[in-house]
């Protein structure tokens, strides 16, 4: 992001109330803590760690942000010019044994110069960190701008500490692969270097102090390199082994999601995403062996799939669902935009990502996790409106009440009114039984489905609600005219086993197919 960008969302944002906040049928999103926050983290017994800009790290526990932080930096030892501060949290995946955490943040050397450091510190039950237990891992890495620091820090399932650091506003610095500028970093908790890290031997050095090595040398913290300002990475709950996805955040024209991969060159300060830096032709100029993104979205256009708005400018938090978490959405990733405020899915088909919408009007998204709720997992984001407040919320399913089991269904057609029409009608309401059809038994209280519209006439969108009761206000997919939409979606039933559909849009009409998969009672 750059500092215009910065300062334009700041004169923007404040005093400007936010829309409220729309997510799927089956779901819904609830206040958590109101405090503005760059990171999250929990740790195993349940502690929801949140990290803040100017440099205190609060926990939320058994309900409540706790009033007193577990650790604030000093004012005389933190940089929180435009994106600098405390950036970002990991919690050791061993925290049982050897209760650490990990912080990033931009610290004010003696000499007044801002640079950006990973340091390591003991979290006790407690929830008082000692300062001195600070042990500095990585060093130094420059901060000159006051932009583009990145600053997340994860675990993988290697056991390894990654590090995402930006190129600090200056856009060739991501070329340097002697500096820790435009890059992830992956070191052991101790701050030591990896066996198999990519870049060893000779020609390479250490700069875990320095930030640097001798031009010409390569450090060998990289992990990754050739990148604008990866704000956020995430790590996937379902994959076996170690896999991330990179959020960086683009120039002028295109933002993009990469695939981590050891030793890759992701093209700044020459390609952005697939294409020119400077243009929307293809990067002819690319590196030798640059890695092109799973999936990027021009600015000031709608990000296809979606019914985005047109101002989807800067890419932000993203995190996988872990599978089994939310029926129907194994295998997503969702994102956030920071300027346009809505959260994405992203899923994949043949090796193609595609997005579609997910939620709207959640402001200023600066990084999403799944942690515990209710017995399972729920997505929790964080927003900073930069004039000193924000959120921490929670998206989670909202099943009925009482206790559910899950069952999976072969999937089946329940209902294609191309077959058995006609069309909904623009304003008319249709009712739809589930139960006895397609497997679905008459003591199921909910299904899980893929819902599709084709054939659309006008631009419109769809609300779902448990049948005989009424008519719920929130829309579970959007379309514009002659679009074919999908969305899974969580249907509650109705007393008689049923729900009921509105065409909400002026004119036309559209055909619906809602194929189940599953059923809850």
């Amino acid at each position: 992001m750059t500092r215009a960008k910065l300062l334009f969302l700041l004169i923007l944002l404040a005093g400007t109330p936010l829309p409220a906040v729309t997510v799927p049928a089956g779901f819904d999103d609830t206040l958590v803590a109101g405090v503005g926050a760059t990171a999250l983290a929990f740790t195993p017994d349940g502690r929801l760690l949140i990290a803040t800009q100017p440099g205190a790290l609060r926990i939320f526990q058994g309900g409540t942000l706790l009033a007193t932080p577990a650790l604030t930096i000093p004012a005389a030892s933190i940089c929180t010019t435009a994106e600098q501060g405390l950036l970002g949290v990991a919690v050791d995946p061993v925290f049982g044994t050897t209760p650490h955490i990990f912080l990033f943040y931009t610290f004010r050397r003696p000499d007044d110069i801002c640079v950006n450091r990973v340091s390591r510190f003991t979290l006790p039950a407690g929830n008082v960190i000692d300062p001195g237990t600070e042990l500095v891992l990585i060093d130094n890495m420059p901060a000159p701008s006051g932009n583009h620091n990145a600053g997340d820090v994860h675990f993988g399932k290697d056991g390894y500490l990654y590090v995402s650091i930006g190129e600090g506003g200056i856009n060739i610095a991501a070329r340097f692969e002697h500096v820790l500028t435009g890059k992830i970093l992956r070191i052991t908790k101790d701050g030591n270097i990896p066996v198999d890290n990519p870049f060893q031997g000779p020609g390479t050095a250490r700069c875990n102090v320095t930030g640097h090595t001798t031009e010409g040398s390569k450090c060998q913290e990289t992990f990754a390199w050739g990148l604008r300002n990866p704000f956020r990475i995430a790590f996937d709950p379902n994959a076996a082994g170690t896999r991330f996805f990179v959020n960086d955040v683009g120039n002028g024209h295109w933002e993009e999601i990469d695939l981590g991969q050891p030793g890759a060159d992701y093209g700044w300060n020459l390609c952005e995403g697939s294409h020119n830096a400077i243009s929307d032709l293809p990067c002819t100029n690319a590196p030798p062996g640059h890695v092109g993104p799973l999936f990027e979205y021009r600015h000031n256009q709608v990000i296809p799939g979606t019914t985005s708005p047109a101002n989807c400018n800067s890419i932000t938090g993203g995190a996988f669902v872990p599978d089994g978490a939310w029926p129907g959405h194994d295998g997503v990733y969702l994102f956030g935009d920071w300027v346009c405020g809505e959260i994405f899915k992203l899923t994949e088909s043949g090796g193609v990502w595609s997005a579609s919408d997910f939620a709207q009007g959640v402001g200023v998204v600066t990084a999403m996790i799944f942690g515990p709720h209710g017995g399972g997992q729920a997505l929790y984001y964080a927003t900073l409106d930069f004039s000193g407040g924000g959120e921490v919320r929670r998206i989670a399913r909202t099943p009925p009440a009482g206790p559910l089991d899950y069952f999976t269904l072969v999937p089946c057609r329940l209902v294609d009114t191309r077959v058995a029409g006609p069309a909904l009608a623009a304003g008319s309401t249709r009712g739809f039984t589930a139960t006895g059809s397609c497997g679905v038994p008459s003591t199921a209280r909910v299904i899980a489905t893929n819902v599709t519209v084709v054939s659309s006439s006008s631009t419109g969108h769809l609300q779902i609600w448990p049948g005989g009761t009424p008519a719920t206000s929130t829309s579970v997919i959007n379309f514009a005219t002659g679009q074919t939409r999908s969305n899974n979606v969580i249907i509650p039933l109705g007393s008689g086993g049923g729900f009921e559909v509105l065409g909400g849009f002026l004119s036309g009409s559209v055909h619906l197919i809602v194929d189940v998969v599953g059923w809850f009672e």
